[in-house]
């Protein structure tokens, strides 16, 4: 076979790849037709400019006819260029010439529908078998989502598609997975699961005994952990492999005896053996086998449903695209029309896509391939930075002529560029590119005009938050200062700095909403690019009315509309409007837009969803109420996204064939949850992620998250390749790896945290973070135009910034406060250095409101139920009487007094004494087993409730007692609810006795007890309504340790 023609260009940031590009094009116009151009770009945006500025050349050159004829070209992102070919062929591939393609946006939601069957049908088992490795566990890190496998499933068909894996095949890739995944754990054990299980049992039933009555702080969490799980395991339950390993890490103080050390020891040596245990082989084999399956299930449902409606998605498109490119006749076809071949941004394309590139390329002329392998960050997005950087290296060494580099920047400062320069040489020396060859060799910038260096290091202090509050404090003040910084001017000189001038780069969405905040805090607008759609007022104030409108039985939507139009945010008049007597019309009364939402619901079936939405954003009313909150100008472009969300939906109904209704809009949106779009005033601080920075400048570019250190995604679907990349046959070899993490946030000292790393895929997973880590960096510092700043927490390992070193030692270090430059190798670079410190919002500037109506004068209100347990007073109480009716209880060992607390009150809530003593004590024993108590006996707990029982008796002989009796009643603007532990009447009227498991000295009983006291009066009051003027006496009674103490006001109240 011939090798295709094919060039490539290497072109570094900002050195004019475009221009380039759209120079070539107007050169191979001029001798051939326009519209057998073909030019891929990988955004709507992109292809646009491309198509508009090699058009202008062309009338600049003089060629306006020619200029009109590259309408008829080729240009378009890579699913457009795709689609084209499909639809010219959609005859000869057996499809329908109409398909419809299914918006991105659209995909998670049909997705869902067709292969709903196929993964709940896999549901329990997957279930179970997540339970057992702590999926569901929270996790740990604040900006940590909790694990779940059916994100994984979506990753492996995702996976699978891109890397042209059928699923059919996922088979063959859930094999090796749990080949290689049981390579990582130790030999499996010749003794059986029971064998491990009932060792562990044993070991955790013995140290529950051996806790000491007074444990060290050492000791608090692992007693807590033991007596968890021992009371997991007597329900009959089994322990987790997250909890397996945190047995395995149990300790103690030495001053907590060394019976419990030794208790502890024999539970840590007995759970350490968790990754012999036969079990979590089965376990972990399991689960990739059965994920694989759901996979591959879903995914044929997924191709089904869209085949029997004619719809195609974006990965469709390629994959039937890249069947016409294969198929000898439809490829000889298309190689009639088509000439001259150009691939934007190619280091960011996938397996597929190369492929279709590679295949495309031998109907060609010539094809250019262009990008920067320096800048192949989008491996989240199933780009392959290998396998391109191997294209890019193929091409070259089949090539007799130089490989084109564009090496000259016409962004940034030349002290950036020289920055860079000298950071980059080891890591990408570790990739396997030249430097040399990758070195900017200038820049086409000019300095004149410019007194500052472009290099700052702002060390961050204190904790995140407070290391945010001061970075937005700093820019504050930059934007205010007197002297501010110089960034270029057009068309020439420069200008003083404006906030718009300044981009944030954060490692996650966390992140930015944290950097977001504290620069609102400083009275900073930011422009950022936020998700939850669905989650602001004025979109669930719009949809409370869509709701209202579309059914207008819906009560919880008209008590939103209620809640909205209250004029006091704080207010809860929509809640009593809720709950009065007509509730129905109280609520409409507290909506003044009820009227017009009528008038709109006598025409609703001449409306769809979207004009539905856009009938209720017209009304006055509901306009003045946005208004009223603020950032008008925020709120109203979320306005717009939802009316564009309501139209897309509408489309991609059409496009499926299926119904658009106001339900189903409610659902999307609720599933979808668009996120919000990005500010567009020119005014606002710039917060976005490295990745979304890609293809973006500013004169300002702030660099933070310099401490994170890069993490192998070992425990990710991961798409591998077999032996050497052939970048000339991208599909071949390829399989999906995935491997279970079973043990929840336990990340350290499990054994598969070390072998996974040290195995031979775990080796090259690091090489790949490594590597794209670097890349990420690179992307980040290339940003700036005019001022780089490093935003480093001045406490901490820079581990980011170790991925520069390559395989080598320390290669770039940022200055101490008191030191004088940036050293990069052997070099040094001037840098203005300054140590941040947030004053914790004492300078804090309030938001800037664009817009605010005057409002009435708020009342703060209490809220409308109140609950005796969590009541408070002022009002002083004092003890009237205090007996002991009996003994302290006996313990064998040290109780969690919450638990054992709660089983005493049921104990004795559920006692009948005139009941036979042994189904009381088995009623009793079941109570302490459900509670996980062990450490005191039945019948010492009866025996505390007889005791009770018979000094009620003594004090009021024939009084009715009753248990956990129910009040409610309306105290002021308040109602009180709740339960009284134990209610007796008598002759004389009540007395209120509430249980308190206090297990203190006779001397702090009057504490606890006066602590206590505005509860049970609260219930005196609340039973003073139902009995106006009875008597009501007071009590609280300690079952632990035999107290029956009497509480009243210290003054009667009048």
């Amino acid at each position: 076979m011939t090798m295709p023609t094919i060039t490539t260009v290497v072109a570094s940031a900002g050195a004019g790849k475009t221009t380039r590009i759209v120079g070539t094009i107007a050169t191979e116009v001029a001798s051939r037709d326009p519209e057998t151009i073909v030019a891929t770009t990988f955004t709507v945006k992109a292809a646009d400019e491309l198509i508009e500025r090699s058009r202008a050349k062309l009338f600049e050159l003089g060629m306006p006819d020619k200029a009109a004829r590259l309408l008829g070209a080729r240009f378009g992102t890579v699913n457009a260029i795709c689609g084209q070919i499909v639809s010219e062929n959609a005859i000869a591939l057996g499809r329908s010439p109409r398909a419809e393609v299914i918006p991105e946006s659209s995909v998670p939601r049909i997705f869902a529908i067709a292969a709903d069957t196929a993964i709940e049908r896999h549901a329990p088992a997957l279930n179970e078998l997540a339970e057992i490795m702590g999926f569901f566990e929270p996790k740990r890190a604040t900006d940590a989502g909790r694990s779940d496998w059916r994100t994984t499933v979506r990753r492996l068909i995702e996976l699978a598609r891109a890397n042209g894996i059928p699923s059919s095949e996922l088979a063959i890739s859930a094999g090796r997975s749990v080949e290689t995944f049981l390579e990582l754990l130790p030999p499996a054990s010749t003794r059986s699961s029971d064998e491990f299980d009932a060792n562990l049992l044993a070991a955790v039933r013995s140290a529950v005994t051996a806790v000491p009555a007074e444990f060290s702080a050492t000791a608090k969490t692992h007693v807590a952990l033991l007596r968890q799980i021992d009371a997991e395991i007597r329900r009959g339950g089994r322990i987790s492999w997250p909890n397996w390993a945190r047995l395995s890490k149990v300790s103690c103080a030495k001053k907590d005896g060394q019976a419990f050390i030794d208790a502890l020891d024999a539970v840590a040596q007995a759970a350490g053996r968790h990754p012999e245990h036969p079990r979590l082989r089965e376990d972990c084999s399991r689960f990739i086998r059965s994920v694989f399956a759901c996979a591959g299930e879903a995914l044929a449902a997924f191709q089904a449903y869209k085949a029997e409606r004619g719809l195609l998605d974006f990965t469709d498109q390629e994959a039937l695209a890249l069947q016409v490119l294969r198929d000898p006749a439809m490829s000889a076809s298309l190689g009639e029309r088509i000439g001259r071949l150009f691939v934007d941004e190619f280091q960011d394309s996938s397996p597929l896509q190369v492929a279709i590139f590679t295949a495309m390329s031998e109907l060609v002329d010539t094809s250019t391939w262009v990008g920067d392998p320096k800048q192949a960050i989008y491996g989240f997005r199933n780009a392959d930075s290998a396998l391109t950087q191997a294209a890019f290296a193929g091409v070259a060494a089949s090539s007799s002529e130089p490989q084109d580099v564009l090496a000259t920047s016409y962004r940034s400062r030349e002290g950036i560029i020289n920055l860079v320069n000298a950071a980059f040489p080891p890591a990408l020396g570790a990739m396997g590119l030249k430097a040399e060859e990758h070195a900017f060799t200038g820049t086409g910038r000019s300095e004149d005009g410019f007194t500052q260096a472009p290099l700052a290091v702002w060390w961050l202090e204190g904790k995140l938050e407070l290391q945010y509050a001061a970075l937005a404090a700093q820019i504050r003040d930059l934007v205010k200062s007197d002297a501010p910084w110089e960034v270029a001017a057009k068309p020439t000189g420069v200008r003083a700095l404006r906030a718009g001038d300044i981009a944030i780069l954060c490692r996650s969405k966390a992140d930015i909403a944290k950097v977001s905040a504290a620069l609102s805090q400083q009275g900073i607008k930011a422009a950022v690019e936020r998700e939850g759609l669905a989650q602001t007022s004025h979109v669930q104030l719009v949809m409370a009315a869509f709701r209202w409108v579309a059914d207008p039985t819906d009560r919880l939507a008209l008590a939103e509309l209620a809640r909205f139009f209250a004029d006091d945010p704080g207010s809860e008049s929509w809640l009593e409007a809720l709950g009065a007597e007509n509730s129905s019309e109280a609520m409409l009364a507290a909506v003044p837009i009820y009227s017009d939402l009528s008038a709109i619901r006598e025409h609703i079936l001449s409306l769809t969803p979207a004009d539905l939405v856009d009938a209720i954003i017209l009304l006055p009313e509901l306009n003045r109420r946005v208004e009223s909150w603020g950032d008008v100008a925020a709120r109203v472009d979320d306005l717009e996204a939802l009316r564009g969300f309501a139209r897309s939906y509408e489309e991609s109904c059409a496009s499926e064939g299926s119904p658009a209704t106001p339900s189903g809009l409610a659902l999307a949106l609720a599933a979808e949850n668009p996120a919000r779009p990005r500010s567009l005033q020119d005014d606002a601080v710039k917060v976005m992620t490295y990745h979304g920075a890609k293809g973006l400048e500013w004169p300002v570019v702030i660099l933070t998250g310099l401490g994170k250190e890069p993490e192998p995604r070992l425990f990710e679907p991961t798409a591998e390749a077999d032996g050497e990349i052939d970048w000339q046959n991208p599909l071949t070899g390829r399989w999906i790896r995935f491997w279970p993490w079973p043990y929840a946030s336990q990340k350290k000292d499990v054994y598969l945290d070390a072998s996974a790393p040290n195995s031979t895929l775990g080796q090259k997973a690091a090489i790949r973070t490594r590597d794209e880590e670097a890349r990420l960096l690179y992307v980040g510092m290339t940003r700036a135009r005019d001022h780089l700043v490093f935003a480093p927490p001045a406490k901490g390992t820079l581990h980011w910034l170790k991925v520069l070193a390559g395989d080598g030692l320390e290669h770039f270090t940022l200055p101490p406060a008191t030191g004088d430059g940036i050293r990069a190798g052997t070099e040094t670079f001037p840098a203005r250095i300054a140590t941040l410190v947030s004053n914790e919002g004492v300078d804090a500037q309030p938001p800037v409101v664009s817009f605010g109506r005057i409002a009435r004068p708020t009342t703060q209100r209490a809220p409308l139920y109140r609950r005796p347990s969590e009541a408070s007073s002022d009002a002083t109480f004092i003890i009237i009487e205090k007996a002991i009716i009996g003994p302290r209880l006996p313990f064998a060992g040290t109780p969690d007094m919450t638990l054992l607390g709660e089983a005493v009150h049921a104990i004795i809530a559920a006692d009948q004494s005139d009941a036979p003593l042994d189904r009381r004590l088995a009623q009793a024993q079941a109570i302490l087993d459900r509670w996980g108590v062990h450490q005191v006996a039945a019948q010492d707990v009866l025996g505390a409730n007889e005791r009770l029982l018979s000094e009620i008796s003594r004090r009021w002989p024939n009084a009715t007692v009753r248990h956990e009796t129910p009040i409610a009643a309306r105290i002021g603007d308040q109602v009180v609810t709740g339960r009284i532990d134990l209610l007796v009447e008598h002759e004389d009227g009540f007395a209120i006795i509430d249980h308190k498991s206090f297990p203190g000295s006779p001397d702090s009983w009057d504490a606890r007890a006066t602590a206590h006291a505005p509860q049970i009066q609260l219930y005196a009051d609340a039973l003073d309504k139902a009995r106006p003027g009875a008597k009501c006496e007071l009590f609280i009674h300690m079952p632990i340790v035999g107290g029956f103490l009497r509480v009243a006001h210290e003054t009667p109240p009048p």
